[in-house]
């Protein structure tokens, strides 16, 4: 893991929020080993600024990494963060969950079935630096209207654009998840876009078919998800998701780290 994956995976940590240049400069040459008289040697900040800065800084990541970060530390705090927070799901994932008697509101699945073919993949030995800069592949399958990207099938280029985005931001997510839930009209399957996890909350991010818009029973049906124990159910509009799914991501992730579990 470069330096520069480092700050980025912290920003991501800290709701997008960038550091600022001092931080940046604590951050950089604390993660190279240097000590902060040797930082306050090499610019022109004094001293005491730079340890007051690095400690500033490092309770503001201890809250965002959720653990203890220390000058000291640093790489093995981000390397345990990446561990717990990326998990790369391979193909053919099924949920089955009950969602009237499961409590996910936060994103404890112990109260859901997870059935998953994960292709011969070893996530205990997998290695967490390369997969942040692993080539992302999308081509186009043999069925119509089907886009094959990273082992998973999407529909349509909007759900590309923003698994494209997620994969970026290192965020936890389950595409075209397949739900069974008890209704009032009893036990129904649903489709998910994304099934979204950030910062201990589960989110439902679903792109609108491009010619139509959330009527009554997908509103209940959003109802129901919510009371149910899932923080946020979102709509989006597939052309703002091709064309602006930077910002689709961070909107929706920004909401679901305020909703309350």
């Amino acid at each position: 893991m470069t330096v520069d994956e480092a700050i980025e995976i912290a920003e991501t940590a800290l709701n997008y929020d960038r550091l600022n240049k001092i931080q940046e400069i604590v951050f950089r040459q604390s993660w190279e080993g240097q000590s902060y008289k040797e930082i306050a040697a090499s610019t022109e900040y004094e001293y005491d600024y730079i340890k007051d800065a690095g400690a500033k800084l490092w309770k503001l990541l201890s809250t965002a990494l959720e653990e203890k970060v220390k000058k000291d530390n640093l790489k093995s705090v981000l390397k345990r963060y990446l561990r717990r927070s990326q998990v790369n799901l391979q193909r053919n994932l099924t949920i089955e969950v009950n969602l009237s008697g499961a409590n996910l509101s936060g994103a404890n699945l112990s109260g859901a079935r997870l059935f998953a073919n994960l292709n011969e993949a070893d996530y205990g030995q997998a290695d967490l630096d390369k997969t942040i800069n692993a080539d992302t592949k999308t081509e186009l399958s043999d069925s119509e209207n089907e886009i094959n990207w990273n082992g998973f099938c999407f529909h349509s280029d909007a759900q590309v654009k923003i698994a494209e985005i997620l994969d970026r931001t290192s965020t936890l997510f389950i595409p075209n998840s397949q739900l069974r839930l008890t209704t009032p009209a009893g036990r129904q399957n649903q489709e998910a876009d994304f099934l979204i996890f950030h910062q201990n909350k589960l989110g439902m991010l679903k792109i609108d078919r491009e010619s139509s818009h959330p009527n009554t029973t997908e509103d209940e049906m959003c109802q129901l998800f919510i009371d149910s124990g899932i923080s946020l159910v979102k709509h989006y509009d597939p052309t703002r998701c091709s064309e602006q799914p930077d910002l689709v991501v961070q909107e929706f992730l920004e909401i679901l780290s305020h909703v309350q579990a």
